[in-house]
């Protein structure tokens, strides 16, 4: 009976010990090839705060990849906010397209997690997720409690402040050490799963609308494939949820597109009505009797997507950590799929020492003002692509800049396309100017442009193309609205 007595205050006392080191991030986690988190961004206020706090609390093994949800998310601050951060990378918006899909499909860790940017996490939290998955190989997918989870999952409550809640996670982990449980379902605001798992069920249905019913039905087709779900009993996670009417979205839909994905949802599952869609979240009473629902693809970036490459280069005198930021916010705010990225770099003048690109990019390096002109005018002969399209990185650009010049490259008659910019002389239709803004124009592979030179005008960007007399031009206006579409010179557009 001693014994058994000390045994007990043993375990007790190693299981304090693994608490404190875990709690105080000295602990790493317990996969070996890190964690994939992909966080949907709705709210850019949210986002910032559950960036800061998935880095702060999740360790170094880590990789975040931000989804924005809504076409007016501003994503360009945020970004700019986490420049420096090399484990987090962003998807832009793109209208029509469930990118949440996309950003699954670049995972390559063992696990990966799902949540919204309402979540907010806690020292430790990583660990307590993933420990259910470890503990028995047949989970395939656990899930926090949390305001959004549900049935016995969900549990709401209020804190004054961050260290509140810390206090109040800390506490229920020190009382619920290591509990979990199997559950039916899952549809809350914090997901995690295997990707074994997730290369079998393959995406989420955006076809249901509302992101509850989503995971609800992801966690039903992983269950059709053997695998269990679970509930951790030992961690919570917050929810932040609007004080006010519209200042933070939640689903992003009207009334009517929830009626329609619940409507999906139960005729997907065979469930009678849609009635409870909207409270209790219905599930099929037996998974067994119901026919393999199909893979649905992840949807990584389409080889069918024309090679567009994209020029870089710099007017500006910056050092090694600032030209890695502007090229990584470069990179990360546009959203064509398919760029090869060619960095033009005049040793002379860029004095950043190290520049480090992916394989199929290119950085090519010279020295002197007239090499670094001749370079920009050539790259088409370099690299074969669909279009050029030329970028200053002092230049601020939208997200779908590339995608719109391109598509205007590719769809209308001209040679050359130019973004028509506030204060741009020249019109549209009629005469054009002699002098094209380079940061502003794009053309067609397989041709040289001009001549690249210097602008005389000092409150202008630096560089100007002077176009081949035998090449069309075309003009687009309002990028940041609908879609571009060229309108080329008077009498053919040439020159």
């Amino acid at each position: 009976m001693l014994y058994d007595s000390m045994d007990s205050v043993r375990l007790e006392r190693l299981a304090g010990r693994y608490s404190y080191l875990e709690r105080e991030g000295l602990l790493p986690l317990p996969v070996i090839d890190g964690i994939t988190i992909v966080v949907e961004l709705r709210c850019a206020a949210w986002g910032a705060e559950c960036l800061q706090l998935l880095l702060l609390h999740s360790g170094p093994g880590v990789r975040v990849i931000g989804v924005p949800l809504e076409e007016d998310f501003a994503l360009l601050p945020l970004s700019e906010q986490f420049s420096g951060e090399h484990a987090v990378s962003f998807l832009p918006y793109r209208n029509g397209e469930y990118r949440v899909n996309e950003a699954l499909a670049y995972a390559e860790t063992s696990f990966v997690v799902l949540l919204q940017d309402s979540v907010m996490v806690t020292a430790g939290w990583l660990a307590d997720l993933l420990w259910p998955a470890i503990d028995d190989p047949v989970i395939g997918v656990v899930a926090p409690r949390s305001s959004t989870e549900e049935a016995e999952g969900r549990e709401l409550q209020w804190f004054d402040d961050f260290s509140t809640l810390s206090a109040y996670v800390n506490h229920t982990r020190l009382r619920r050490q290591g509990e979990w449980r199997n559950v039916e379902v899952l549809s809350g605001a914090c997901l995690l799963f295997t990707r074994e798992l997730l290369l079998r069920v393959g995406g989420f249905d955006a076809s249901l609308r509302q992101r509850r019913l989503m995971v609800a039905d992801w966690c039903l087709r992983a269950r059709q494939l053997g695998r269990r779900l679970a509930l951790s009993d030992a961690l919570y996670v917050h929810a932040l949820h609007p004080l006010e009417d519209g200042s933070c979205s939640l689903n992003g839909m009207d009334q009517g597109a929830e009626e329609e994905g619940g409507r999906a949802y139960c005729a997907k599952w065979n469930l009678p009505g849609v009635s409870g869609v909207g409270g209790s979240l219905p599930v099929p009473a037996e998974l067994s009797v119901y026919p393999q629902q199909p893979a649905i693809p992840l949807g990584k970036s389409s080889v069918t997507v024309p090679l567009v490459t994209a020029v870089v280069y710099f007017e500006e005198k910056w050092n090694t950590e600032t030209s890695l930021k502007r090229r990584q916010l470069l990179q990360e705010q546009q959203s064509y799929d398919n760029i090869r990225w060619v960095w033009i770099r005049d040793s002379a003048n860029d004095v950043a020492s190290k520049f480090p690109v992916q394989e199929r990019d290119a950085v090519i390096t010279v020295q002197g003002e007239k090499p670094w002109l001749h370079a920009l005018e050539n790259v088409s002969a370099l690299y074969e692509s669909a279009a050029v399209v030329y970028l200053s990185a002092s230049a601020e650009y939208d997200t779908r800049y590339v995608e719109r010049i391109v598509q205007a490259v590719r769809q209308g008659s001209t040679d050359i396309v130019v973004s028509q910019e506030d204060g741009l002389q020249g019109p549209l239709t009629g005469g054009l100017p002699l002098f094209l803004p380079l940061e502003r124009t794009a053309h067609r592979g397989g041709i040289v442009p001009g001549r690249i030179g210097r602008r005389e005008e000092p409150t202008r960007r630096s560089l100007q193309l002077v176009p081949a007399e035998t090449l069309t031009i075309g003009y687009i206006a309002g990028l940041r609205g609908g879609e571009a579409s060229p309108s080329p010179s008077e009498g053919g557009g040439r020159l």
